[in-house]
Protein backbone atom coordinates (compact mmCIF):
# COMPACT_ATOMS: atom_id res chain seq x y z
CA UNK A 1 0.00 0.00 0.00
CA UNK A 2 2.60 2.38 1.09
CA UNK A 3 4.41 1.67 -2.18
CA UNK A 4 1.39 2.36 -4.52
CA UNK A 5 1.04 5.48 -2.43
CA UNK A 6 4.60 6.86 -3.63
CA UNK A 7 3.95 6.05 -7.41
CA UNK A 8 0.82 7.74 -7.31
CA UNK A 9 3.01 10.84 -5.91
CA UNK A 10 5.42 10.26 -8.14
CA UNK A 11 3.54 9.24 -11.25
CA UNK A 12 1.44 12.70 -10.83
CA UNK A 13 4.81 14.98 -10.08
CA UNK A 14 5.79 13.57 -13.46
CA UNK A 15 2.42 14.95 -15.05
CA UNK A 16 2.89 17.84 -13.13
CA UNK A 17 5.84 18.39 -14.85
CA UNK A 18 4.41 17.55 -18.33
CA UNK A 19 1.93 20.07 -17.61
CA UNK A 20 4.12 23.00 -16.37
CA UNK A 21 6.26 23.23 -19.52
CA UNK A 22 2.97 23.76 -21.70
CA UNK A 23 2.26 26.48 -19.27
CA UNK A 24 5.62 27.81 -18.90
CA UNK A 25 5.70 28.65 -22.52
CA UNK A 26 1.88 30.47 -22.70
CA UNK A 27 2.63 32.19 -19.13
CA UNK A 28 6.21 33.17 -20.45
CA UNK A 29 5.60 34.25 -23.50
CA UNK A 30 2.19 36.37 -21.79
CA UNK A 31 4.68 37.96 -19.38
CA UNK A 32 6.93 38.80 -22.12
CA UNK A 33 4.74 40.91 -23.76
CA UNK A 34 3.21 42.41 -20.89
CA UNK A 35 6.29 43.24 -19.47
CA UNK A 36 7.71 45.32 -22.50
CA UNK A 37 4.01 46.58 -23.36
CA UNK A 38 1.86 47.24 -20.62
CA UNK A 39 -1.18 45.14 -22.32
CA UNK A 40 -2.80 42.89 -20.78
CA UNK A 41 -3.82 40.57 -23.91
CA UNK A 42 -6.69 38.53 -23.37
CA UNK A 43 -6.52 37.15 -26.98
CA UNK A 44 -3.85 35.17 -25.66
CA UNK A 45 -5.19 31.97 -25.97
CA UNK A 46 -5.75 32.33 -29.58
CA UNK A 47 -2.37 32.45 -30.28
CA UNK A 48 -1.84 28.56 -28.95
CA UNK A 49 -4.79 28.09 -30.85
CA UNK A 50 -3.61 29.50 -34.63
CA UNK A 51 -0.83 27.76 -34.10
CA UNK A 52 -2.42 24.41 -33.00
CA UNK A 53 -4.29 24.71 -36.53
CA UNK A 54 -0.97 25.64 -38.58
CA UNK A 55 0.08 22.14 -37.00
CA UNK A 56 -2.48 20.15 -37.99
CA UNK A 57 -2.63 22.14 -41.29
CA UNK A 58 1.19 20.56 -41.98
CA UNK A 59 -0.26 17.17 -41.23
CA UNK A 60 -2.79 17.39 -43.49
CA UNK A 61 -0.39 18.61 -46.04
CA UNK A 62 1.83 15.23 -45.19
CA UNK A 63 4.40 17.10 -42.97
CA UNK A 64 5.65 16.22 -39.79
CA UNK A 65 4.95 17.33 -36.33
CA UNK A 66 8.47 18.78 -36.32
CA UNK A 67 7.52 21.08 -39.36
CA UNK A 68 4.18 21.77 -37.87
CA UNK A 69 5.63 23.40 -34.54
CA UNK A 70 7.82 25.44 -37.26
CA UNK A 71 4.50 26.52 -38.71
CA UNK A 72 2.87 26.81 -34.93
CA UNK A 73 5.46 29.12 -34.11
CA UNK A 74 5.47 31.28 -37.45
CA UNK A 75 1.52 31.42 -37.77
CA UNK A 76 1.63 32.69 -33.61
CA UNK A 77 4.16 35.02 -34.10
CA UNK A 78 2.88 36.69 -37.21
CA UNK A 79 -0.92 36.43 -35.54
CA UNK A 80 0.72 38.53 -32.62
CA UNK A 81 2.34 40.71 -34.85
CA UNK A 82 -0.66 41.76 -36.96
CA UNK A 83 -2.55 42.23 -33.55
CA UNK A 84 -0.37 44.77 -32.34
CA UNK A 85 0.09 46.20 -35.71
CA UNK A 86 -3.05 46.77 -36.77
CA UNK A 87 -5.10 47.05 -33.03
CA UNK A 88 -3.26 47.32 -29.97
CA UNK A 89 -0.61 49.71 -31.26
CA UNK A 90 -2.26 53.19 -30.49
CA UNK A 91 -3.41 51.56 -26.96
CA UNK A 92 0.29 50.88 -26.17
CA UNK A 93 1.21 53.76 -27.09
CA UNK A 94 -1.30 56.25 -25.46
CA UNK A 95 -1.55 54.29 -22.40
CA UNK A 96 -4.81 53.65 -22.27
CA UNK A 97 -6.80 52.63 -19.45
CA UNK A 98 -6.94 48.82 -18.64
CA UNK A 99 -10.66 48.48 -19.04
CA UNK A 100 -10.25 49.14 -22.82
CA UNK A 101 -7.58 47.11 -23.41
CA UNK A 102 -8.77 44.50 -21.90
CA UNK A 103 -12.27 44.80 -23.94
CA UNK A 104 -10.36 44.96 -27.25
CA UNK A 105 -8.45 42.32 -26.63
CA UNK A 106 -11.78 40.36 -25.49
CA UNK A 107 -12.85 41.35 -28.56
CA UNK A 108 -10.02 40.27 -30.83
CA UNK A 109 -10.28 36.63 -29.19
CA UNK A 110 -14.00 36.32 -30.02
CA UNK A 111 -13.26 37.34 -33.55
CA UNK A 112 -10.10 34.53 -33.84
CA UNK A 113 -12.41 31.85 -32.17
CA UNK A 114 -15.40 32.87 -34.74
CA UNK A 115 -12.51 33.10 -37.39
CA UNK A 116 -11.31 29.55 -36.76
CA UNK A 117 -15.03 27.49 -36.66
CA UNK A 118 -15.73 29.38 -39.74
CA UNK A 119 -12.74 27.99 -41.51
CA UNK A 120 -12.19 24.56 -40.34
CA UNK A 121 -15.85 24.22 -38.46
CA UNK A 122 -16.76 24.10 -34.38
CA UNK A 123 -16.20 20.60 -34.30
CA UNK A 124 -13.01 19.07 -33.02
CA UNK A 125 -9.79 17.88 -34.95
CA UNK A 126 -7.71 15.89 -34.16
CA UNK A 127 -3.25 15.60 -34.67
CA UNK A 128 -2.12 11.93 -36.08
CA UNK A 129 0.77 10.98 -33.22
CA UNK A 130 2.45 7.97 -32.96
CA UNK A 131 1.19 5.74 -30.89
CA UNK A 132 3.61 5.03 -27.93
CA UNK A 133 3.72 3.51 -24.72
CA UNK A 134 4.16 5.14 -21.40
CA UNK A 135 7.55 4.06 -19.54
CA UNK A 136 9.75 4.81 -16.81
CA UNK A 137 11.99 7.56 -16.97
CA UNK A 138 13.79 7.67 -13.43
CA UNK A 139 10.52 7.74 -11.40
CA UNK A 140 8.29 9.31 -13.69
CA UNK A 141 6.01 7.64 -16.02
CA UNK A 142 6.16 9.52 -19.65
CA UNK A 143 5.51 8.41 -23.23
CA UNK A 144 7.55 9.76 -25.58
CA UNK A 145 5.30 12.44 -26.73
CA UNK A 146 5.54 13.89 -22.73
CA UNK A 147 9.69 13.68 -23.09
CA UNK A 148 9.42 15.83 -26.34
CA UNK A 149 6.96 18.44 -24.75
CA UNK A 150 9.38 19.17 -21.46
CA UNK A 151 12.62 19.14 -24.12
CA UNK A 152 10.30 21.69 -26.89
CA UNK A 153 9.78 23.98 -23.82
CA UNK A 154 13.00 23.73 -22.13
CA UNK A 155 14.82 24.44 -25.19
CA UNK A 156 11.85 27.88 -26.15
CA UNK A 157 12.62 28.53 -22.12
CA UNK A 158 16.85 28.50 -22.67
CA UNK A 159 16.32 30.81 -26.02
CA UNK A 160 14.33 33.35 -23.95
CA UNK A 161 16.83 33.73 -21.15
CA UNK A 162 19.74 33.67 -23.85
CA UNK A 163 17.91 36.80 -25.84
CA UNK A 164 16.94 38.37 -22.41
CA UNK A 165 20.75 37.97 -20.69
CA UNK A 166 23.06 37.83 -23.97
CA UNK A 167 21.65 40.09 -26.62
CA UNK A 168 21.68 43.62 -27.24
CA UNK A 169 18.15 43.11 -28.17
CA UNK A 170 17.61 41.62 -25.03
CA UNK A 171 18.95 44.34 -22.85
CA UNK A 172 16.75 46.59 -25.09
CA UNK A 173 13.67 45.08 -23.98
CA UNK A 174 14.71 44.89 -20.44
CA UNK A 175 15.61 48.80 -20.62
CA UNK A 176 11.91 49.56 -22.47
CA UNK A 177 10.27 47.22 -19.44
CA UNK A 178 11.73 49.32 -17.01
CA UNK A 179 10.97 53.10 -18.02
CA UNK A 180 10.01 53.67 -21.36
CA UNK A 181 10.74 57.17 -21.61
CA UNK A 182 14.21 57.03 -20.33
CA UNK A 183 14.88 53.88 -23.04
CA UNK A 184 13.70 56.42 -25.78
CA UNK A 185 15.83 59.12 -24.35
CA UNK A 186 19.00 56.32 -24.36
CA UNK A 187 18.49 56.63 -27.98
CA UNK A 188 16.32 52.86 -27.86
CA UNK A 189 13.98 52.42 -30.91
CA UNK A 190 11.09 51.64 -28.94
CA UNK A 191 8.72 51.01 -31.58
CA UNK A 192 11.09 48.68 -33.10
CA UNK A 193 12.03 46.77 -29.77
CA UNK A 194 8.09 46.08 -28.68
CA UNK A 195 7.21 45.11 -32.69
CA UNK A 196 9.92 42.62 -32.12
CA UNK A 197 8.38 41.40 -28.95
CA UNK A 198 5.23 40.83 -29.83
CA UNK A 199 6.85 38.72 -32.39
CA UNK A 200 8.98 36.72 -29.87
CA UNK A 201 6.01 36.01 -27.60
CA UNK A 202 4.16 35.41 -30.23
CA UNK A 203 6.28 32.41 -31.36
CA UNK A 204 7.04 31.28 -28.12
CA UNK A 205 2.94 30.79 -27.40
CA UNK A 206 2.70 29.31 -30.74
CA UNK A 207 5.29 26.61 -29.24
CA UNK A 208 3.37 26.21 -26.51
CA UNK A 209 -0.05 25.87 -28.73
CA UNK A 210 1.27 23.07 -30.65
CA UNK A 211 2.88 21.66 -27.16
CA UNK A 212 -0.80 21.52 -25.80
CA UNK A 213 -2.34 20.14 -29.05
CA UNK A 214 -0.36 17.71 -29.01
CA UNK A 215 -1.01 17.00 -24.98
CA UNK A 216 -4.41 16.51 -25.85
CA UNK A 217 -4.27 15.06 -29.51
CA UNK A 218 -8.02 16.62 -30.26
CA UNK A 219 -8.85 20.41 -30.15
CA UNK A 220 -11.55 22.71 -31.43
CA UNK A 221 -11.25 26.51 -31.37
CA UNK A 222 -11.54 26.80 -27.83
CA UNK A 223 -8.34 25.44 -27.13
CA UNK A 224 -6.24 28.18 -26.30
CA UNK A 225 -9.13 30.14 -24.43
CA UNK A 226 -9.60 26.72 -22.07
CA UNK A 227 -6.41 27.36 -21.25
CA UNK A 228 -5.68 30.69 -20.57
CA UNK A 229 -6.71 30.80 -16.89
CA UNK A 230 -4.46 28.75 -15.80
CA UNK A 231 -1.72 30.36 -18.19
CA UNK A 232 -2.45 33.97 -16.38
CA UNK A 233 -2.73 32.15 -12.98
CA UNK A 234 0.88 31.27 -13.80
CA UNK A 235 1.84 34.68 -14.27
CA UNK A 236 0.27 36.36 -11.97
CA UNK A 237 1.28 33.85 -9.04
CA UNK A 238 4.94 34.18 -10.28
CA UNK A 239 4.50 38.24 -10.88
CA UNK A 240 2.77 39.74 -13.67
CA UNK A 241 5.15 41.03 -16.13
CA UNK A 242 8.20 39.07 -14.81
CA UNK A 243 9.21 36.26 -17.29
CA UNK A 244 11.58 34.51 -14.53
CA UNK A 245 8.58 34.53 -12.39
CA UNK A 246 5.94 33.28 -14.69
CA UNK A 247 8.59 30.17 -14.82
CA UNK A 248 7.84 29.35 -11.16
CA UNK A 249 4.29 30.17 -11.46
CA UNK A 250 4.06 27.30 -14.26
CA UNK A 251 5.74 24.75 -12.29
CA UNK A 252 3.89 25.81 -9.13
CA UNK A 253 0.17 25.88 -10.75
CA UNK A 254 1.35 22.62 -12.67
CA UNK A 255 2.06 20.44 -10.02
CA UNK A 256 -0.66 21.63 -8.06
CA UNK A 257 -2.83 21.12 -10.82
CA UNK A 258 -1.97 17.37 -11.02
CA UNK A 259 -1.19 16.64 -7.21
CA UNK A 260 -5.13 17.97 -7.20
CA UNK A 261 -5.94 15.53 -9.83
CA UNK A 262 -4.48 12.38 -8.42
CA UNK A 263 -5.70 12.90 -5.07
CA UNK A 264 -9.06 14.12 -5.82
CA UNK A 265 -10.61 14.90 -8.90
CA UNK A 266 -9.10 15.75 -12.34
CA UNK A 267 -12.77 18.13 -12.87
CA UNK A 268 -11.42 20.03 -10.06
CA UNK A 269 -7.45 21.06 -11.26
CA UNK A 270 -8.74 24.47 -12.50
CA UNK A 271 -10.29 25.27 -9.37
CA UNK A 272 -6.71 23.77 -7.73
CA UNK A 273 -5.02 26.32 -10.03
CA UNK A 274 -7.43 29.06 -8.55
CA UNK A 275 -6.97 28.08 -4.87
CA UNK A 276 -3.18 28.74 -5.43
CA UNK A 277 -3.90 31.80 -7.20
CA UNK A 278 -5.69 33.33 -4.27
CA UNK A 279 -3.81 32.06 -1.61
CA UNK A 280 -0.29 33.41 -3.04
CA UNK A 281 -1.98 36.63 -3.76
CA UNK A 282 -2.75 36.72 -0.03
CA UNK A 283 0.97 36.22 0.86
CA UNK A 284 2.21 37.87 -1.51
CA UNK A 285 0.40 40.39 -3.65
CA UNK A 286 3.14 41.17 -6.22
CA UNK A 287 3.65 37.20 -6.91
CA UNK A 288 6.26 34.89 -5.54
CA UNK A 289 9.35 36.52 -7.42
CA UNK A 290 8.84 39.80 -5.54
CA UNK A 291 11.59 42.54 -7.24
CA UNK A 292 12.44 46.12 -6.37
CA UNK A 293 11.76 47.15 -10.25
CA UNK A 294 8.62 49.40 -11.08
CA UNK A 295 7.32 46.55 -13.52
CA UNK A 296 8.27 43.42 -15.12
CA UNK A 297 11.98 42.31 -14.93
CA UNK A 298 11.69 41.34 -18.82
Amino acid sequence: MEAHRVNVLLHAIGFGLVTAAIIATSAVAFSLQYAVTDVPNFAHGELLTVAAYAAYETQQHGLGLAIGAAAGATTGAAVAYLMYRLVLRGFVWKSSRLVYTVAVTAGISLIIQNGLGILFGNAEVTLNLPSDQARHVGPFLWTQTDITVILGSLVALATVHLTLRHTPFGRAQRAVADNRELARASGLRIERVISLTWLMAGAVAGLGGVALATSRSTFGPLLGNSFLLVTLAAAIVGGVGRVYGAMIGALTIGLVTELSGAYFNAGYKQVAALAVLTLVLLVRPSGILQVQRTRAEA
